[in-house]
């Protein structure tokens, strides 16, 4: 089981999380794309921590909400979507050549990540876009109970998928995420260890509701900005050796 995380987040005297620190313990650093944190330095900063311990690299585009961390929904036309997107991987393409790496996928950010779910025409832009880059990216998405249909229209244009689970996340019966503002959205040690294991040896974890689901997923996701992120991300990697 990989572990992620999103990184790059920090700008100018704003640091979010210790990245040095964080980044031996997991094997994909999803890098933000300068839309909703990040700024110059702190995205080569995290490009070259990740070459260093040979971390995958991911874009980690969002919509254009800086002031909402990314977090509040937009209504963009499907060319403006496309447009914000090629803009962003284009970056983190470039960066990576600049350094000698290669950056290997691409996961949606906050409400893009959520709206690429829930809303067929965004989901397909953000495919296509993924899909039109030189090389071959993949895209990561939500280890969703019901993925049919992300898996179909991927499928349709030849682009690969990788699942993501959350370690530091609660979740529904419907195998969505708890939103962050009701109480016990986000899970913090011991809870979150306990959720990572369960996940990554394939057995089913407990929902807000009490009840069991099965996610099937590829990757385990902490968030930089949990409380304890660094000791949660150290626990995780324990239990996913």
């Amino acid at each position: 089981m990989k572990i992620n995380c999103d990184l790059g987040e920090g700008f100018g005297r704003y640091q979010l999380c210790d990245t040095e620190a964080i980044m031996p313990f997991i094997h994909q650093a999803n890098i933000a794309c300068g839309m909703h944190a990040g700024d110059p330095v702190e995205t080569i900063r995290t490009i070259e921590l990740a070459k260093q311990h040979n971390v995958m690299i991911g874009a980690h585009p969002s919509y254009p909400d800086r002031q909402g961390f990314g977090r509040r929904h937009m209504r963009m036309s499907a060319k403006e979507l496309a447009d914000c997107l090629t803009y962003q991987i284009a970056l983190l393409y470039g960066l990576c050549q600049r350094y000698n790496c290669a950056l290997s996928y691409v996961k949606p950010h906050g409400a893009l990540y959520h709206d690429m779910v829930s809303d067929t025409e965004i989901r397909k832009t953000i495919f296509k876009v993924i899909k039109d880059f030189e090389q071959d990216l993949f895209c990561m998405v939500p280890a969703y109970i019901q993925s049919s249909e992300m898996v179909a229209d991927a499928e349709q244009i030849g682009l690969s998928l990788q699942f993501e689970a959350f370690a530091d996340r609660a979740y529904h019966h419907t195998g969505e995420l708890v939103g962050r503002a009701q109480p016990n959205a986000v899970l913090t040690l011991p809870e979150a260890e306990t959720q990572a294991q369960k996940i990554a040896v394939g057995s089913s974890i407990t929902t807000l509701e009490g009840t069991e689901i099965l996610l099937h997923a590829d990757t385990l996701c902490v968030h930089s900005d949990t409380p304890n992120a660094l000791e949660l991300i150290k626990a995780v990697h324990r239990k996913c050796k």
